[in-house]
């Protein structure tokens, strides 16, 4: 026993002496002293899966995972969704905490599944769905290794720098070769910026990797200070592809959103709000120069036209903030506006315009503060007096003066009226009648 254990141990020398030999570069296994979980950021997290073609980039697939420690275990689920079917390939894979030893992976796909067992050799079953046909996997690996599948989340661990070089050895089971240590390796590691266009510019390290088992090339962005992985630049058999984190876990929030209390406010009460929705001109029609045709209304209302839009949001203090949120959101360059939530835009009412003097209606309100929105384009006619000629005049062959000739006439500008309105109703089952206009 004795003599196998170093023979065992010798194997395990060479193989990184090898390996370190031959690319000068740290090799990174299980329990590697410079691996820090805490790194790793844990979450659900949703990337768009793009292919570029004559430099038109076009999504393919929906890529989440859902990343996280417990029962001293790492958890990594993922899912890639492609858009244009129902197909769907799912992962699920499980390793120690503290060493990231893989314990367990289980990859369901159209045109393959497998269940593995990383304890002592692999061993496992693997299946092809179309044929319904098996097979037992009994695979002996004695070089400490890595699960493919999670050595993003280990290069987002370790202690990246510029010019870090390491070689991280891993199993693929769809490698062409299962039967042997495939590498995983860091090329190139320097600082870059990723812009995000919700959050703005973040600072990055740009890791190159190569993949030995599928001869594909990575440009990893990673988080400087959290880790998150924003992108995944991959050049593979010509084709050239990323993936693009969509933020979905970004919630810069404070206050808590409490959707039952939310929705009961604007369905479960007896109050309405009955309302009118116009734009008006306040020029009093001294000086038709004077137009800003944004409120032009010279002869009468503009109504907002029939089948208009009018939305009804509460005004608590998670929608001030949303609010303030977008304020801030603004001055940041070529940042854009933070999104509602689905929760709370779900709490959002709507009403339709239903005649032709833009009347709308609320009902099931409760008491409380809410704020009113619509727009609308509409066409603005006004008169306008305008030279049309002029000509001299004699009296007796002696020239006395010019006279001017003009004419009315209307005019017509297109104009878009964009209003808003706060109201708050006070008691249970008022009504409340109010004007929505631009003046």
């Amino acid at each position: 026993m004795a003599k196998f254990k170093m023979k065992k141990l010798a194997a395990c020398f060479v193989f990184q002496l090898v390996c370190i030999l031959a690319f000068g570069q740290t090799l990174i296994t299980p329990g590697d002293k410079s691996f820090n979980k805490s790194l790793i950021k844990q979450g659900k997290f949703t990337m768009g899966y793009y292919v570029v073609q004559d430099g038109i980039a076009t999504e393919i697939c929906v890529y989440e995972t859902e990343v996280g420690f417990s029962n001293q275990k790492f958890n990594l689920k993922t899912s890639l969704q492609f858009l244009k079917s129902d197909l769907q390939w799912k992962e699920n894979i499980i390793a120690d905490e503290n060493t990231f030893k893989p314990v367990s992976r289980k990859s369901e796909r159209d045109t393959r599944s497998f269940n593995l067992n990383y304890s002592g050799n692999i061993s496992g079953e693997f299946t092809e769905p179309k044929t319904g046909k098996s097979k037992k996997v009994n695979l002996s690996i004695k070089e400490p290794y890595f699960d493919v599948t999670t050595y993003p989340y280990i290069l987002s661990a370790l202690p990246l720098a510029t010019g870090y070089r390491a070689i991280i050895p891993v199993v693929d089971y769809d490698a062409k070769d299962k039967s042997k240590i495939q590498q995983v390796i860091i090329n190139e590691v320097k600082s870059h910026i990723f812009h995000s266009d919700l959050t703005g510019d973040h600072k990055v390290w740009l890791v190159g990797v190569t993949e030995e088992s599928t001869g594909s090339m990575f440009n990893y962005y990673i988080d400087k200070e959290t880790r998150k992985i924003w992108r995944a630049d991959i050049a593979a058999n010509g084709t050239v592809l990323f993936l693009l984190d969509k933020e979905t876990d970004y919630n810069p929030f404070k206050n808590k959103f409490n959707k039952d209390e939310t929705m009961k406010m604007v369905s479960a009460g007896n109050s309405v709000i009955l309302g009118e929705a116009f734009a008006r001109d306040d020029r009093s029609g001294k000086d038709d120069r004077k137009i800003d045709i944004g409120i032009v209304n010279f002869n009468k209302k503009q109504f907002a036209p029939k089948a208009t839009k009018v939305l009804l949001m509460p005004h608590t203090a998670y929608y001030k903030e949303w609010f303030e949120i977008n304020k801030r959101q603004s001055k940041i360059k070529n940042a854009k506006p933070i999104p509602l939530p689905r929760d709370a835009a779900e709490c959002i009412k709507y009403a339709t315009v239903y005649d032709d003097e833009g009347h709308f209606e609320f009902a099931n309100l409760m008491p409380g503060d809410y704020l009113l929105f619509t727009t609308f384009g509409y066409e603005d006619t006004f008169p306008k007096n305008a030279v049309t000629g002029s000509a001299n005049v004699y009296i007796n062959g002696s020239y006395a003066g010019s006279e001017v000739y003009t004419e009315m006439f209307q005019m017509s500008k297109s104009g878009t009226a964009n209003i808003s309105k706060a109201v708050s109703i006070k008691a249970a089952g008022d009504v409340i009648k109010l004007k929505l206009k631009k003046t």
